[in-house]
C-alpha cells in the first residue's frame, strides 16, 4: 500500500512538472498522464496494476466532478445568449456525429453494425478540459462568445453520449427495442428532475446554515450534494451526468456564500478527476493491442476532424447565422478525451461480446485528437482571426469579481472623456484603484505619474474586488436580444437608488462611458456598482 502511494504521488508530481514544460509548445498537459499510465501498465510485472471494473468505478466517480464543475464554473450570464445553439450541438450534434461515425466504422473499418454504433456513441462527445487549460494558460479568449459555446456544449454533450452508449449496450444485450424509448425517457426525466430539484433544495439550506458551518465544511456539503445528485439519479434510472451538470450550473450561478472558494476547490477536484481518468484508464492499455488499432484510430481521428464534427457544427451553427470562421474553430476544438475513455471501459466491462478492441481504438483516437488539435489550437485560432484581444477569457468561467481578489476593468478613452489630457498623478481615482497598463495603438505603456492620457488610449485598471462585506458590489450584466434593457437609454433603466451604471462594453470590446442618453444594445455588457 505504501509503495503504491509513493509511486502514485511521484507520478502525479512528474506529470504536473512535465505539464508545465509541454505547455510552452501548446500541447495539453493531460496527454502526459495518459502516456505515463500506459507505460506503467506495460511494466513487466506478473499482476495487472488495476482491474477493469475498478478502473471503471474510478473513472465514473471522477467524471461526476468533471461534469459538476463543468456546470458550476459556467457563467450563465455570459453563456445564455449562445445556450440554445450550444445545447443543440450537445444533443442533436452528438447524434449526428455518432451516426456519421457509425457509417464510417462499418464501411471503412469494417466493424459490424452494432459495434459501429457503439463506437460512434462512445466517441461522439468532446472534452473541454484540454482546450480550457490552453486558453487559461495563454490567457487567450475567443471571439463571438465561443468559449461560452464550448463550455455549454462540452458540459452537456457527455450525458448525450452516455445515453447513446446505454442504448447501444441494451440492444447488443438482446433487450427488446420497446425498452429503448423507456430508457431514453427515464434518463432525461429523472436526470433533469433530480439535478434541478436537488440544486433548488440545496440553495436555501446552504444560505440558512452556512454561518453554522465550520471553516471548509460548506465545501464538503456541496461535495456531498454533487455525489448525491449523481447517485440518486442513477438509482432511479436517470442520467446521473446530466443531473450533476444541471445541479452544478444552478449552484454555480446562485448567490450562495463562499462561492469563490468553492469554485477554486472544485477546479482542483476537476483537475484531479481528469488526471485520474487519463492515468488510471491508461493502465488498462495493452501495448501489443495498440498496433492493429493505429490505422483505424488515425482514420477515425481524421474523419471526426474533417467530416463528422464539421458536419454537425455547420448544420447547427451556420444555419443559425454563425460566422464561418467560428464554425471552423468549433469544429477544430472538438477534442475526444476523458468521457470517451470512461464510456469505452464501460463497454468492455458490460458483458457484451465485442469482436473488435474498441477500447484501444478509442484510446488512440483520444491521444491523436488531443495531440493534434490541442497542440495547434492557438495557431488555428490565429489563422482564423478568432482570438479576442479585448476581453479576459476568465469572464467566461467565473463571475467578473470572482476571478481573483483584484478586479480588472478595461476602459477606452474616447475623445470627449474628461480624463483626456490629464496626467495620471492628477486623477482622483482613490488609493484602492490603480492604472496598471495603457495600450496606445500597438504600443504598450507602463504608466507613470507624468503619463498623460490621450484619446483612444485603453486603460487597464485594478482595485480590490468588492463583495457584500465591503458594502459595495460590482456586477456585470450581458444584455441579450429581447431583454428589458435591450435598446433602452441608460436614463430609462429601472435601477435602485443605490445602483449606477459604471461602464458599457460593446461586443467589439470597446468601452463607453455611460451618459443618460447612451443606448444599450443587445450584446452590450453593462457594469453596475451597488452600495449599501
Amino acid at each position: 500500500m505504501i509503495t503504491a502511494l509513493t509511486i502514485g504521488s511521484l507520478i502525479v508530481l512528474i506529470c504536473i512538472s512535465s505539464g508545465q514544460f509541454i505547455h510552452r509548445f501548446g500541447m495539453p498537459a493531460l496527454i502526459i498522464f495518459l502516456v505515463l499510465g500506459a507505460i506503467a501498465g506495460a511494466l513487466p510485472i506478473e499482476q495487472k496494476l488495476i482491474d477493469p471494473h475498478i478502473a471503471e468505478n474510478i473513472g465514473e466517480v471522477a467524471l461526476i466532478f468533471v461534469m459538476f464543475y463543468g456546470g458550476f464554473g459556467t457563467n450563465w450570464k455570459t453563456a445564455r445568449p449562445v445556450a440554445i445553439k450550444a445545447g443543440l450541438l450537445a444533443s442533436v450534434g452528438v447524434c449526428i456525429t455518432a451516426l456519421a461515425v457509425t457509417l464510417f466504422a462499418h464501411f471503412i473499418i469494417t466493424l459490424g453494425w452494432m459495434e459501429s454504433f457503439l463506437l460512434g456513441a462512445i466517441i461522439s462527445c468532446t472534452d473541454a478540459a484540454s482546450v480550457f487549460s490552453i486558453l487559461r494558460t495563454k490567457k487567450m479568449n475567443l471571439k463571438h462568445n465561443t468559449v461560452s459555446v464550448l463550455e455549454i456544449e462540452n458540459g452537456s454533450n457527455d450525458p448525450t453520449a452516455y445515453l447513446l452508449t446505454l442504448v447501444a449496450l441494451l440492444i447488443m444485450k438482446g433487450g427488446p427495442l420497446l425498452e429503448v424509448p423507456l430508457l431514453i425517457a427515464k434518463q432525461l426525466i429523472f436526470g433533469v428532475a433530480i439535478g434541478v430539484g436537488i440544486a433548488l433544495l440545496a440553495i436555501p439550506l446552504i444560505m440558512r446554515f452556512s454561518r453554522y458551518f465550520a471553516d471548509g465544511m460548506d465545501l464538503v456539503f456541496v461535495f456531498a450534494i454533487a455525489i448525491l445528485t449523481f447517485a440518486l439519479s442513477q438509482i432511479l434510472g436517470g442520467n446521473g451526468y446530466l443531473a450533476a451538470f444541471l445541479c452544478g450550473i444552478i449552484l454555480g450561478n446562485s448567490a450562495i456564500p463562499n462561492k469563490v472558494k468553492m469554485a477554486h476547490f472544485f477546479d482542483s477536484v476537476d483537475w484531479f478527476g481528469q488526471i485520474m481518468i487519463f492515468f488510471v484508464l491508461g493502465l488498462l492499455v495493452v501495448p501489443i493491442n495498440l498496433i492493429p488499432a493505429i490505422l483505424p484510430a488515425i482514420g477515425l481521428t481524421l474523419f471526426l476532424l474533417l467530416i463528422a464534427r464539421p458536419l454537425a457544427v455547420f448544420l447547427i451553427f451556420r444555419l443559425r447565422g454563425s460566422p464561418v470562421r467560428q464554425c471552423l474553430l468549433i469544429s477544430w476544438v472538438g477534442l475526444r478525451g476523458a468521457a470517451s475513455l470512461v464510456f469505452a471501459v464501460l463497454a468492455t466491462t458490460s458483458g457484451v461480446a465485442l469482436e473488435s478492441d474498441l477500447f484501444s481504438i478509442v484510446v488512440l483516437t483520444a491521444f491523436f485528437s488531443i495531440t493534434l488539435q490541442g497542440t495547434l489550437l492557438e495557431q488555428v485560432a490565429r489563422r482564423l482571426d478568432m482570438i479576442d484581444t479585448e476581453s479576459d477569457v476568465m469572464k467566461s468561467f467565473t463571475d467578473f469579481q470572482e476571478s481573483s481578489e483584484r478586479a480588472f476593468l478595461k476602459m477606452k478613452m474616447h475623445p470627449e472623456h474628461i480624463w483626456i489630457g490629464t496626467a495620471l498623478r492628477d486623477l482622483e481615482i482613490g488609493q484602492e484603484s490603480l492604472i496598471v497598463l495603457i495600450k496606445r495603438g500597438e504600443q504598450t505603456i507602463a504608466p507613470k505619474g507624468d503619463t498623460v492620457i490621450m484619446p483612444n488610449d485603453i486603460l487597464v485598471m485594478t482595485g480590490d474586488s468588492y463583495n457584500d462585506e465591503d458594502g459595495a458590489q460590482i456586477t456585470q450584466v450581458l444584455v441579450a436580444k429581447g431583454d428589458d434593457w435591450a435598446d433602452t437609454l441608460v436614463k430609462d433603466l429601472s435601477l435602485p437608488d443605490n445602483t449606477l451604471v459604471a461602464n458599457v462594453t460593446k461586443e467589439d470590446g470597446s468601452s463607453v462611458t455611460p451618459k443618460g442618453w447612451t443606448k444599450i444594445h443587445p450584446g452590450d455588457t453593462v457594469t453596475l456598482i451597488t452600495w449599501d
